[in-house]
């Protein structure tokens, strides 16, 4: 007959899909009295260097899953949570991190304000395009002089 064994040490941390999230012991040089002063308010060094790294370099790992982020010509996007997604539910989603700037107004892109794709290639943002399309009057392209000699 076997015993179950106790959990020895600290829980498994994990992800929001329940996965275990894998990690790796690093030496960290600091002040005594920092790591005394971390210590004293009980934060935990661990979370507090993850945290802090992770904000340092969030334009270009995902603080979800902490890869790196894919670049596109709207913004950075994680790859690596669409995968995920889209095996948990079978359906695919962008997970944008960081949207850039419509070249043409100068406004960010938004989940509701995405790139408008023509053939040209890409056209600005749905809202300028939208007002680019209010403006066009059909009598701007008329010929300014008759040519009935066609």
């Amino acid at each position: 007959m076997r015993e179950s064994k106790k959990q020895v040490g600290r829980p498994e941390k994990t992800d929001s899909d329940g996965n275990k999230i894998v990690t790796k012991v690093i030496n960290v040089n600091a002040p005594v009295k920092f790591i005394e002063f971390l210590k004293d308010n009980g934060i935990n060094r661990s979370e507090l260097f993850t945290k802090v790294a992770a904000s340092f370099y969030h334009k270009e790992i995902c603080n979800v899953c902490y890869t790196k982020l894919q670049e596109t010509k709207i913004g950075k996007q994680c790859e690596e949570c669409s995968r995920r997604y889209f095996e948990k539910t079978g359906t695919w989603e962008t997970f944008w991190k960081q949207f850039y700037n419509c070249p043409e107004c100068k406004e960010p892109y938004s989940h509701e304000n995405t790139f408008e794709q023509t053939k040209q290639g890409l056209q600005g943002c749905t809202d300028c395009t939208y007002a680019k399309q209010e403006r066009l009057d059909i009598n701007e392209f008329a010929p300014t002089e008759k040519n009935d000699s066609l």
